[in-house]
């Protein structure tokens, strides 16, 4: 969340976590921006699952090992890099 103002709330609870997705300070949903993320991830082969308006949920097996978290995490982090640069241009 701290190098991703794009990221608003985070909550879950066991591996079932969603991420709510902000354009600002005041809180103002980021629904394309959090749709297009899923396509970013897809793209690199991480499917990720539309939660609402402005929300993506991560929802990994219980039989996920720590390499394939350490997978999602750098897929997680290019898409959302990817998505603030368009956003940025």
């Amino acid at each position: 969340q701290k190098r991703h103002p794009l990221m608003g709330d985070v909550r879950g609870m066991g591996l079932m976590i969603g991420v709510e997705f902000v354009k600002d300070a005041k809180k103002t949903k980021a629904k394309e921006e959090s749709n297009q993320l899923v396509l970013e991830a897809f793209k690199r082969g991480l499917l990720l699952l539309p939660c609402g308006e402005n929300a993506v949920r991560l929802c990994p097996s219980l039989s996920v090992t720590q390499d394939q978290c350490d997978v999602m995490l750098d897929i997680w982090e290019e898409s959302l890099a990817a998505v603030e640069k368009q956003m940025n241009s």
